[in-house]
């Protein structure tokens, strides 16, 4: 790999000098960096425009010991067809990430809106044009949609950490936590919707407890039939532990780990 790095270094080198009449390329002014991938003896050569990924949205400085990426959170999110005036519900918050993700979509605020990204500092971009843009992503916003968002978690630390962040990304005014475990869950509402992403095996729990959860959330929400329900497990046998059929599956992946997001519609009653 050091030897592929310094080869595409040197080749991109020799075509800059030779483009602007240089004998030597100073390494100074902004930071362009250039990234490549082979595959199959095929070379892409990119540019890399943001620095840190785009998952990275930039309101969770601080989270627990198994954060799910944020992109991944709005994907469950978006698959649970997540309504604009909304409840949504996350019985394992975490740091908050389905919580904050879900008020980011429901409100249509921008993900990376409060980031800064490494092409700004290109002189190749009009600074304006990084402020016009954002100007208008704002102006998109819809904050007055009703929606709202609960996080429930065993670990206090946890909650203050969701809270934290909930407010970081501009949306805590929309978002509570509390300390409760899901096994003394109640809800006044006769609607809502339920992501989460339980602790597991290859996570934070042995495969013994995660599904002991997994029955305990069965019992819980399975006489909620104006409730929906998404989870995300890499369990096979999560179906018969939570004592339904899902109404879909979808495969997914959960950093390395292979996982099923299964999902209950509402008033669904599959066996």
């Amino acid at each position: 790999m050091p030897d592929c790095q310094a080869i595409i270094k040197k080749a991109i080198v020799e075509r800059l000098k030779a483009k602007y009449k240089l004998s030597w390329f100073a390494e100074s002014g902004a930071l362009h960096r250039v990234r490549f991938r082979i595959l199959k003896d095929q070379v892409s050569v990119l540019v890399d425009t943001s620095g840190e990924g785009l998952h990275k949205r930039g309101y969770r400085a601080l989270s627990n010991d198994a954060p799910m990426k944020e992109t991944l959170a709005a994907s469950l999110c978006q698959l649970s067809r997540l309504r604009q005036d909304g409840h949504l519900i996350d019985p394992f918050c975490g740091s908050g990430t389905i919580l904050i993700e879900g008020a980011l979509l429901a409100r249509n605020i921008a993900p990376g809106l409060g980031r800064a990204f490494t092409a700004e500092s290109w002189g190749s971009v009009p600074g304006q044009l990084w402020q016009q843009e954002r100007e208008r992503a704002r102006s998109l916003e819809r904050r007055d949609t009703g929606f709202t968002a609960q996080g429930f978690d065993v670990d206090p630390a946890a909650v203050e950490l969701t809270l934290a962040n909930a407010q970081k990304a501009g949306v805590g005014d929309c978002i509570t936590a509390s300390v409760r475990d899901v096994r003394d869950f109640t809800q006044e509402g006769p609607y809502g919707c339920v992501v989460c992403n339980p602790p597991y095996g290859e996570r934070l729990l042995d495969v013994r407890q995660a599904q002991e959860l997994y029955r305990a959330l069965g019992q819980v929400f399975r006489p909620r039939r104006g409730w929906s329900f998404g989870v995300i497990s890499p369990d096979p046998e999560f179906e018969s532990l939570f004592g339904r059929r899902a109404d879909k599956r979808r495969k997914l992946y959960n950093g390395m780990i292979q996982c099923q997001y299964y999902q209950y519609f509402r008033g669904s009653d599959k066996r």
